[in-house]
């Protein structure tokens, strides 16, 4: 096969070529080595579209757990060591696609932190709450952004407490509290939680999930306006804060 294609020119750029290849590279029940050697192909070629297609591995999830995390990890280490090119194609990926989180980490390898928070920023308000086409990806930039200790992440999450879909508002609201103790302006923020508790069209879970949240943090709460059922449920107000209803 290795002879065949490189007698007839299987390994230049082609766009035929590289489309062959990332047939390979998402093969979820090959054995190892024959999505290797379609990414090691990709990676050579070096060209735009070459490292466009290979980030499709991290799309696929491969039949052995153990595999695919060693593919990805050491696919991030490659992508590492491109620089420039590989940055163009993750920024590309990262606005559009789901499963990002390895490609996240690649991205990490290739910003300084400022520009890599800016960067995780812009991808996700590509993405805007009313979108319902990428709920995956957004849920884990979201998560991106709570482990980076960047108060503009916090922020940048606040509009998605009102996104269309329930694992994107539950991912914000556990990015706001893993953010919240950071410097800064949370009123935004506030006035989206004590809202949510009281939108008794939201899930049960979320609004459970963001009651929880606003416990923990004391975030204060109008008394003088019904909880949802559901966080009724648990939850009651006292001295202007929510409190379990079992300790009240």
């Amino acid at each position: 096969m290795g002879f065949l294609d490189n007698l007839f020119g299987g390994d230049k750029p082609t766009q035929k070529n590289i489309d062959k290849l990332v047939v390979r590279v998402k093969e979820r029940y090959a054995q190892p080595e024959y999505r290797r050697e379609a990414m090691d192909k990709l990676i050579a070629m070096a060209t735009p579209e070459a490292i466009t297609g290979v980030l499709a591995r991290f799309t696929v999830v491969a039949q052995s757990p153990h595999w695919d995390e060693e593919e990805k990890r050491w696919l991030v280490d490659q992508l590492a060591g491109l620089g420039e090119p590989a940055r163009s194609a993750l920024l590309a990926f990262l606005k559009k696609a789901d499963h990002i989180a390895f490609a996240a980490k690649a991205l990490q390898r290739l910003d300084k932190p400022e520009q890599f928070v800016a960067d995780l920023i812009a991808c996700l308000t590509a993405r805007p709450p009313e979108d319902h086409r990428s709920i995956q990806g957004k849920a884990e930039l979201v998560a991106a952004l709570a482990d980076t200790n960047d108060a503009r992440a916090r922020d940048a999450v606040v509009p998605y407490l009102d996104d269309h879909s329930d694992d994107v508002r539950c991912a914000s609201v556990d990015a706001l509290e893993r953010l919240w103790a950071l410097a800064g302006d949370t009123s935004a923020a506030q006035d989206k939680l004590r809202a949510a508790i009281t939108d008794d069209a939201r899930s049960a879970r979320v609004l459970r999930h963001t009651a929880g949240a606003m416990q923990r943090l004391g975030v204060a709460v109008d008394p003088t306006k019904a909880l949802a059922p559901a966080v009724a449920e648990d939850f009651v107000v006292k001295d202007g804060k929510l409190q379990p209803a079992h300790a009240a």
